[in-house]
């Protein structure tokens, strides 16, 4: 959940050097707050005084946090220390092979940048295709939209010939059915269309 940067209570902790924060700061600038932080139900912290830290200094408002239902003090500080002594470094062969797959990714050799855009060329093709069959489906629907209100007519057209006593029972039955059947059509289309629309959002 996001909670007001001042809201938040910092109270004495084991951790007195918080290092260097700059690089914290900027993969903050760059993707974010990867790892929320955590607080306690009366706002105080718990773990991510680097994250908070680097957060205020980039003059956040707010941040996401995890609650916890700790108050003691006994499980705030056995938190603070499994938070930070549970983590593991990469190690050095680890971080050069993050690297390197890293680099690989953002300068692609000749032939991985073919395939990339060979298969980009066909994904956008079949997606522009499906896009553009959804819409042929639309457009074919929309004209059968005009049952909907020739039913009503032909309803209308019913009572004012049984009225005027042009037409007999039998020829009001005849245009009463099909008028029913002309705008369960008509709203049969609308529904469709509905449905069509939201499939393409």
């Amino acid at each position: 959940m996001l909670v007001t940067i001042n809201d938040i209570k910092v109270r004495k902790r084991v951790r007195k050097d918080l290092g260097n924060i700059e690089p914290l700061m900027d993969s903050l600038k760059r993707y974010g707050l990867l790892n929320p932080i955590t607080l306690n139900s009366r706002y105080e912290l718990v773990a991510g005084q680097r994250r908070l830290e680097a957060a205020k200094r980039l003059g956040w408002t707010s941040i996401n946090a995890v609650i916890v239902d700790v108050t003691d003090k006994v499980s705030l500080l056995e938190i603070e220390l499994e938070e930070n002594t549970q983590r593991v470094e990469f190690t050095d062969s680890e971080l050069l092979e993050g690297y390197a797959a890293l680099e690989k990714m953002k300068n692609p050799n000749f032939f991985s940048r073919m395939w990339y855009a060979v298969t980009s060329f066909f994904s956008e093709v079949f997606a522009s295709r499906s896009e553009a069959r959804l819409n042929s489906k639309i457009l074919k629907t929309r004209n059968f939209l005009f049952l909907l209100p020739l039913g009503i007519v032909l309803l209308i057209i019913s009572a004012v010939l049984y009225n005027t006593g042009t037409a007999g029972q039998m020829l009001r039955n005849i245009f009463d059915v099909s008028s029913a059947l002309l705008m369960l059509g008509g709203i049969a289309a609308l529904v469709r269309i509905i449905l069509l629309r939201r499939q393409s959002s």
